[in-house]
């Protein structure tokens, strides 16, 4: 299934483009609106994979007893990534470089904060383990 979503990710793309550069003689302000309409289509599309691939993870994370808690942050961290990626290449497409470049900053402050409460759980357990060490 996800090998043919590639073929109608691909062909929304090109359909985009296409009409993009036909319409940019004659109404250059649809070209945005075209961009931002074949985006969430192809969100949609990759919607399904999004779910199995979250089943998947915690499937593996039950089977290998390690807290639950992490994937929920896994998956925050990467929808954070791919919405501002999708933001700042929607306002690259718009001319507006400086606001992408504060959107991509944005999204790594904010996976950066996501991702402290994991980075102190893990530091935890290496302070745990090297005092239990230090004991024996």
């Amino acid at each position: 299934k996800a090998g043919m979503a590639v073929f109608k990710i691909v062909g929304i793309a090109l359909m985009a483009v296409a009409a993009s550069l036909v319409l940019r003689a004659y109404r250059p302000e649809l070209g945005l609106q075209i961009a931002v309409a074949a985006g969430v289509l192809i969100l949609m599309l990759t919607l399904d994979e999004l779910i199995a691939l979250s089943s998947f993870l915690s499937e593996t994370l039950v089977r290998f007893q390690i807290d639950p808690g992490y994937l929920k942050v896994m998956l925050k961290v990467i929808g954070t990534a791919y919405l501002a990626q999708f933001a700042a290449d929607l306002c690259r497409d718009a001319g507006e470089s400086a606001v992408a470049g504060k959107v991509e900053l944005a999204g790594r402050v904010l996976i950066l904060a996501l991702c402290l409460p994991v980075l102190m759980s893990i530091l935890e357990m290496v302070g745990s383990i090297l005092s239990n060490h230090a004991a024996a």
